[in-house]
Order: structure tokens, then C-alpha cells, then sequence
């Protein structure tokens, strides 16, 4: 995914660039954009890049639940830490700087340090005592990419507008853990890797974005996302017991950033914020081996859950 995303940045960085130039052109012979344009899409530089530092807090978890001849109804829960800092990438390219109401963007998200513990839970449904708990320590990894195209409806001033978009994201969570403790019914431990898990999210989006000038250097931006469908996919490998497994399913999620901009330079803010990053998906199937014998398709996956929330601080450039 980050060679993806540094392609992608590269062509809108180059291809757009080079359109500029043309335009730059034909401007030195015409007219410059109509006045009248000008109050539609707002006094905007075409191209901005943003480098963000979000210090997330947060859980993946999935619920599965069955019934065994055994024990009757079951239900088995396990949570993620999702707690780690991230730094985000981002470049717009604006066309309203010509008179267009149009502009794209692409934004890339990674992890550099999650860690924590992961907790697993199995009841007899509806008793409230687990039959079983235990503990991993866990190393994660979390990386997201999103691509939009924004319609300006309204622009006023140098730093004043209002935006619907259309777009797409694509999430990847991954999880190892390490050295369990099982604490319920026995006690019982065993060092070394015992488990993987990888979550893959990915979805169409939509929304709007507002950036409202509270003064000649401060400005308010707030961006939301609804991901009406996500397609859910996951894989697992539980080493000690020798099962492997896929998961799918569907859902939805959201996406929303508010910031606060201060302009230190004519082409220079400075922002601090908050992101929320969402996403669910339920009743969906999981199939694969235990010791070597195939099951499923099975309606067992009940939930799943992507959660995270933050504080953002970063740096956008404007050209």
C-alpha cells in the first residue's frame, strides 16, 4: 500500500503540474478567471500538502457465536489495542484555482508504534462468568489509505468554503501475539508467537468538508466521511490449538476531522485537531481448518470493530 501511495502522490503532484503550466500559458493571452467564478470556488492555491502526527487511542475487537451440543450457545470476544502514533501524508490538487469547482486528494495513514495487550474472552451465553480469559502481549501494525474528489458549492474569500466528496478507503490492521496467559479456568502460559490476525477493510465514501476563517490567521476545518458499505475480509492463525480461518462480512464506518489552522506564512498553517475513525461490520462467516479438517462456511462472525480517536497536530503547505 505505501508504493501505492507514492505513485499516486507522484501523479498528482506531476500530471497536474504540468496542466498548470499550460494554463499559466493561456492566461498571459486571455482574460484571468471571472470575478463571477472567483465567488463560486473561493481564492484557493492549487496544490496543498499536509504531514499530520495522530497520537490514536483505540480497540479492534471480533465476535464470534455458535451453538455446541456440549455447552449449548456460545460466544467468544477478542480485542485489539489499537493505542499508537501515527503520521499521516496527504496532497490535494485543487482545479477551482482556475475557475473549476473540482479538486482530488489522496491521504496515506501508518503506525510506527502499537503495542499492548490482547484480551480473550469465551462464555456460555448469557453467563455472565467467562468459561475461559486469557491474555497476549501483542504487536500491531494499522495502515489506511483514502482517495477523494471534492465539488466545491460554495467559496468565499481566501480560506472560506464548503465541499461534498466522493471517495474511497481502504484499511489493513495486523496483529501478532506473543507469550498468552490464560488465567480462567487454569493458569496456564507459553512463550513464544501464538497467534496472527489481519483485518482488511475497504469501502466507498462520501461527505462534506468546511473551512470557515474565524480570523485573518485562524481557520476552522472540519471534514465528514460516511463509508456506507465496507466489504470486510480477514484471515487468522491460532498456532497453539493448529487452526487457521477467513473471515467476511459488511458493514459501514466514518471518518471525521476537525482542526484548527494558524497561518504562520502566506503558504504555511500550522494545525492541531482531533480524528475519529470508524469502522463495523456484522453477521457475517468464517470458514477454515482445526488440526486439519475443514469446516464452515459458518454464519458465526457476529461483530467487528475498528475504533479509533485521537489528537492531531501537523503542517500544511500551500502552492
Amino acid at each position: 500500500m505505501r508504493k501505492l501511495f507514492v505513485y499516486a502522490v507522484a501523479g498528482l503532484v506531476f500530471i497536474p503540474g504540468a496542466w498548470c503550466v499550460g494554463a499559466v500559458a493561456v492566461e498571459e493571452v486571455k482574460p484571468g478567471v471571472p470575478v463571477a467564478a472567483k465567488l463560486v470556488v473561493g481564492e484557493h492555491q492549487p496544490f496543498n500538502f499536509k504531514v499530520q502526527y495522530w497520537r490514536s487511542g483505540g480497540t479492534a475487537m471480533f465476535r464470534n457465536i455458535g451453538f455446541d451440543v456440549d455447552v449449548g450457545p456460545w460466544e467468544s470476544e477478542l480485542e485489539y489495542p489499537m493505542d499508537g502514533d501515527f503520521v499521516i501524508f496527504g496532497a490535494e490538487y485543487g482545479f477551482n484555482a482556475w475557475g473549476s469547482r473540482l479538486s482530488v486528494d489522496l491521504n496515506y495513514g501508518f503506525s510506527s508504534n502499537i503495542d499492548g495487550t490482547m484480551r480473550d474472552w469465551d462464555w456460555v451465553r448469557y453467563d455472565p462468568e467467562p468459561l475461559i480469559y486469557a491474555e497476549t502481549d501483542t504487536d500491531a501494525e494499522c495502515d489506511f489509505l483514502s482517495a477523494n474528489i471534492y465539488y466545491r458549492l460554495w467559496g468565499w474569500g481566501p480560506r472560506n468554503s464548503l465541499d461534498v466528496f466522493a471517495g474511497y478507503h481502504s484499511q489493513e490492521n495486523s496483529f501478532t501475539n506473543r507469550n498468552v496467559r490464560v488465567l480462567t479456568p487454569v493458569y496456564f502460559t507459553a512463550a513464544g508467537n501464538v497467534a496472527q490476525y489481519e483485518m482488511d477493510f475497504k469501502g466507498a465514501r462520501a461527505g462534506v468538508r468546511m473551512d470557515v476563517a474565524l480570523s485573518p490567521r485562524f481557520t476552522v476545518r472540519g471534514n465528514f466521511a460516511f463509508i456506507p458499505y465496507v466489504d470486510f475480509d480477514a484471515t487468522g492463525k491460532w498456532l497453539l490449538r493448529d487452526i487457521s480461518f477467513s473471515q467476511s462480512a459488511d458493514g459501514y464506518g466514518f471518518d471525521f476531522d476537525l482542526c484548527l489552522d494558524f497561518e504562520v506564512a502566506r503558504n504555511i498553517d500550522l494545525t492541531a485537531g482531533v480524528k475519529f475513525l470508524y469502522l463495523r461490520a456484522t453477521d457475517g462467516e468464517e470458514s477454515g481448518y482445526a488440526q486439519g479438517q475443514p469446516y464452515g462456511p459458518s454464519d458465526v462472525v457476529d461483530e467487528v470493530e475498528s475504533d479509533q480517536f485521537g489528537g492531531t497536530v501537523g503542517v500544511l503547505v500551500k502552492f
